[in-house]
């Protein structure tokens, strides 16, 4: 098993690179889901949107994901997603992330299935209300 407390790299390998991209793709750009998801991505969120919508859901592509990242940034601006302890394991990782938004922290955490090539073909994610450091 590969641990890493933050985003150093200590070890190479392909899906490595993806995880280590997954918060600077929330953080700025939502174009990285080209590079790091698999063909067949896919990703479930336990959460839904402000007005009830799971537009999420609807994500069947590395380019459906890009897209809505750049929906979900140009709705949290400022938001920041921090990394607070990640492994990968084979061909499955887990981030620990907090995220910062107007002065408040809280937490989550994804759990990761990797294609072969390193790319990520499914994530599972849910959030909490309070940091994922204590």
């Amino acid at each position: 098993m590969t641990e890493n407390a933050n985003s150093t790299t200590t070890t190479s390998s392909p899906a490595r690179h993806s995880l280590d991209r997954w918060l600077t793709m929330w953080n700025t750009d939502g174009a990285i889901a080209q590079e790091i998801c698999a063909d067949d991505f896919r990703i479930h969120f336990a959460v839904t949107e402000p007005d009830g919508s799971t537009p999420a859901d609807e994500i069947r592509t590395a380019e459906d994901f890009a897209r809505y990242l750049d929906w979900w940034h140009g709705q949290n601006p400022g938001v920041v997603f921090t990394n607070i302890a990640n492994a990968i394991d084979g061909d499955h990782g887990r981030l620990l992330w907090d995220v910062e938004a107007d002065g408040h922290l809280a937490g989550g955490v994804d759990v990761f299935d990797f294609a072969e090539d390193g790319r990520i073909r499914r994530v599972w994610s849910v959030g909490g209300q309070r940091s994922m450091r204590s």
